[in-house]
């Protein structure tokens, strides 16, 4: 039976590499060969549940970290013969009839090369063997001396002077080791990668005194592991635990920054590679196989599909239900249940759910919250729930962590204390005099969160608009969508092009293959004189006749499809010139067409064609490539630009996109009528505008109502309007700004030590420190501080939408789940809009009209929601006889 597991865990745990941190693979990977490196990544994918199979390894990688061993091959003389061995196309086999020189002197390295490693091998194995009695790995070694003593292979192990061998041995061992015996090597191959690996992994092993732990049946789940620490981690603090049918379920608090996070990695990376029989950072363990683990660490909500943060969590625990459901034995994390909904449905969800998951001995759970009024609850109610905190000191008015684990419910609250000591509301209220910015700026977190750039990217906004006929235009278009523009005017002059091309509504003169023939004819050209470029055709011409060289046909069928468009862009051009409304392209019309009419290159387009007259292809050839080369390299940077313009304006039209008025920064509005997501074509509509007198919108909704997409649809409206683009929107008027921020999606950074709640503060810090520069910007933040626990997140939220909506040159969209802080944000002035996104019960089930409308929501459906999935149902219908309460 498999191992189940899924991306989001492997990417919770870093398992392979993410966003250019290091791996926990790439931690292990100190193999020599290409071969042992993809093998240690299949193993990595394909952890073990057999309590077996687990400790025959763990028994082949202690015997090498006790009995350290160096790789017996050379690595560059390996990856020399594994390309070789990789070729077996017939034609490349050596014959001694003949063969060119330079095959023979490259076959001839590499035949050498592969009969010292096999004599290699054999002298390594023949003394590796008398030391392994008892150790799974001597069938290993057994089954490796039987492929190398094969009678096909005795003489070349016995060649004694491999460096002289003479051409006959070179073609003869060629065949053999190529081809004749071709499965006999593939085999061996996975032996040398078999212990490439094996000495890879125990070598970490030893150079960082980790252990191997014990596998036991997954009769009765438990789990017994001392001093566990991160394995990426410098200066980390170790734990233990352990659970057991009993105490099978961790109850996981302790304040922000503590450590919680950090903890369940750990945990979860032991337990994954104790799967894989790898050592594991810590001193000892003893576990129970499992079926299974899933973790939730880093969940993002899924635009894609429709489901918020808060149903994305749902469909997670729901995902996990079913495993449970259907007998498997798993281990489950959680971090911060139900963190994407109000504290009222958090608190019940986290009860029910908790409740549900303590009653399933055959699984281990840890479960971290900063819900702790669930904790009392849960230990009257359950009696195999462990509650277990980490503790924070105060000294000198700054929380110190300790990183231990403790019994018990932490009562620390420090979220504000973290806030002061990074001077967010400080550096919001004290903006500089003056600004110096002189682009639009939007940050690697913006651009992921609304998700606009990549062009295989899916959903992506960039994908949206690529419907382009040329390389040239897609780089283009990558470089508008990097660099938004920063200048009203420039902005309008670049709508009113897109405007033109959707009004004239032509189709691109020619296809992307006669582009690329073009680009590819005009490369060969230098400015070169008529004498040399005669004489290089003359040449061809020579080669042609004498050796069949195709060199002349290719130039021929360049030229002819260069001038075939050259032809049909001059015809374009001057259709454009001709039609009316054509200002805002005039000048790029102007400019193509003196390319295209040029009195050198007028003769070539209007001649009729003669492939067969040689002085008229030298002549074009010159005219082309060399004496205009400059002209026609611009013309293609023209014909790039049309291009994009005329595959944007057909989005615009085909999906119903309008163009923005651009206003200056001192206008200070943003006005959107009948806007949606331009990536949901069915997409409810809707209507705000914000101006200096009103510069921030409080908006909430219970989960699933529409938040996070209407925070996404404002963000990628703005940043295409600053691109000149059109918009998803019927209309939209809006002030220059000098940036866009976005918090929507923030993750827990553990390369940096930043668990979530931090995460979230340096992000609000990045935005406070955008306003002390005094940046005119447009701000969306999503569920703010949704990774501590309601007081810190009531007071940090009500702190800082204060700071930020005293400055009237920026644009704030807050979305929050508590709601309490609206009625205090109420009474601090009357530039702050109130708005929601209802939900409508019918026959018990929750309806989302996605329609905006004034005021604080008071709708609380996250339960309704669980129930709706059938959640504890499906937990508790699953194979158990335990009871737990």
């Amino acid at each position: 039976m498999s191992f189940n597991t899924d991306k989001q865990t492997l990417d919770d745990l870093n398992i392979f590499s993410r966003s250019g941190q290091d791996s926990i693979y790439q931690l292990f990977n100190k193999t020599y060969t290409r071969g042992g490196a993809q093998l240690l990544e299949e193993l990595f994918k394909s952890p073990l549940s057999d309590q077996q199979a687990i400790n025959d390894r763990v028994a082949i990688l202690r015997f090498f970290q006790h009995h350290p061993t160096a790789f017996p091959l050379q690595g560059n003389r390996f990856e020399e013969a594994e390309k070789y061995l990789a070729n077996t196309d017939p034609r490349s086999r050596l014959s001694s009839q003949g063969f060119s020189m330079a095959d023979f002197k490259t076959a001839g390295q590499s035949v050498i090369a592969l009969v010292e490693i096999l004599q290699g091998l054999k002298a390594f194995a023949l003394k590796l063997q008398p030391q392994l009695h008892g150790n799974p790995y001597a069938e290993h070694l057994h089954q490796m001396l039987e492929l190398l003593e094969s009678p096909i292979l005795g003489a070349i192990l016995q060649e004694t002077n491999t460096a002289k061998l003479p051409s006959g041995k070179i073609v003869e061992y060629d065949n053999i080791l190529r081809f004749e015996q071709r499965s006999l090597m593939e085999r061996l191959l996975g032996h040398i990668y078999d212990l490439d690996v094996y000495l890879s992994v125990a070598g970490v092993a030893k150079a960082r005194n980790y252990c191997f732990a014990t596998a036991h049946s997954g009769e009765q789940q438990k789990l017994h592991i001392e001093n566990l620490i991160h394995p990426l981690l410098k200066n980390p603090v170790g734990n233990s635990l352990e659970l057991s049918p009993e105490r099978h379920l961790v109850f996981l608090t302790g304040a922000n920054m503590a450590g919680k996070s950090t903890f369940m990695k750990s945990l979860s990376i032991a337990v994954y590679l104790a799967h894989l029989g790898f050592p594991i950072a810590a001193d000892a363990m003893e576990f129970s196989v499992c079926d299974g683990m899933y973790t939730t660490i880093n969940l993002p909500d899924n635009l894609t599909i429709g489901a918020s943060h808060f149903y994305a969590e749902v469909l997670r625990v729901k995902k996990v239900a079913k495993a449970l459901g259907s007998g498997q034995r798993l281990f489950v994390v959680f971090d911060e249940l139900f963190r994407g909904t109000n504290v009222k449905d958090a608190y019940e969800g986290t009860i029910s759910i908790l409740e549900a998951f303590a009653q399933q001995a055959q699984s281990l759970f840890v479960i971290s919250t900063h819900i702790m009024e669930a904790g009392a609850v849960l230990r009257e109610r359950c009696n195999t729930i462990m509650f277990r905190y980490l503790p924070t000191t105060m000294q000198d008015g700054v929380p110190h962590y300790t990183y231990r684990l403790t019994d018990g419910i932490t009562d620390d609250r420090h979220g504000m204390i973290i806030i002061n000591n990074e001077k967010i509301i400080d550096l919001i209220n004290e903006p500089k005099a003056n600004k110096k910015i002189d682009r639009f700026q939007a940050d690697k977190q913006t651009v992921e969160d609304l998700n606009l750039q990549g062009k295989f990217k899916q959903q992506s906004i960039f994908s949206l608009f690529n419907q382009l006929q040329t390389q040239g235009g897609e780089r283009l278009l990558e470089q508008m969508f990097a660099q938004p523009l920063h200048h009203a005017a420039e902005i309008n002059a670049r709508s009113a092009i897109f405007a033109f091309f959707q009004q004239q509504n032509k189709v691109f003169p020619v296809i992307r293959s006669q582009i690329e023939s073009v680009q590819d004819y005009l490369a060969g050209g230098a400015g070169a004189s008529l004498v040399r470029v005669s004489l290089g055709i003359l040449h061809k011409k020579v080669k042609q006749t004498l050796f069949h060289s195709a060199e002349l046909l290719q130039l021929q069928a360049g030229q002819s499809v260069t001038i075939e468009v050259l032809q049909a862009f001059r015809d374009f051009f001057d259709s454009l010139a001709s039609q009316p409304k054509q200002d805002s392209y005039r000048d790029q019309i102007t400019e193509a067409s003196n390319i295209l009419h040029h009195k050198l290159l007028e003769p070539v387009l209007h001649a009729s064609p003669d492939a067969g007259n040689f002085m008229q292809l030298i002549r074009n050839d010159y005219i082309i490539r060399h004496a205009l080369i400059k002209e026609l390299e611009r013309l293609m940077e023209l014909i790039f630009e049309l291009d994009v313009y005329m595959g944007v304006a057909r989005v615009a039209a085909t999906q119903g996109f309008h163009y923005a008025q651009a206003l200056p920064a001192d206008a200070m509005l943003l006005t959107l009528e009948g806007f949606r997501h331009p990536t949901l074509s069915q997409g409810i509509r809707n209507n705000i505008q914000l101006n200096r007198e009103r510069n921030m919108l409080f908006l909430t909704g219970a989960n699933m109502a529409g938040k996070s997409t209407f925070m996404k649809s404002i963000g990628i409206a703005v940043y295409l309007a600053h691109m000149g683009f059109p918009v998803a929107a019927e209309r939209m008027n809006f002030s220059v700004k000098d940036g866009l921020f976005s918090s929507i999606n923030v993750s827990d950074n553990l390369n940096l030590g930043y668990s979530h709640f931090y995460a979230e503060v340096l992000r609000t810090k990045a935005v406070a420190q955008a306003v002390h520069e005094a940046m005119d910007l447009c701000v969306l933040f999503d569920e703010l501080f949704k990774g501590t626990n309601v007081k810190d997140a009531y007071d940090a939220t009500l702190a800082v939408c204060e700071a930020f909506s005293r400055h009237r040159n920026s644009f704030f969209v807050v979305s929050t789940h508590i709601i309490e802080v609206g009625t205090a944000l109420a009474g601090y002035g009357d530039n702050i809009q109130f708005s929601f996104l209802p939900t409508i019960m019918k026959e018990g089930i929750p309806t989302y009209p996605y329609r905006l409308e004034d005021g604080i929501t008071k709708d609380r459906q996250g339960m309704i929601i669980i129930e709706n999935e059938q959640i504890v149902a499906t937990i508790s219908g699953s194979h158990t006889t335990n009871e737990s309460r």
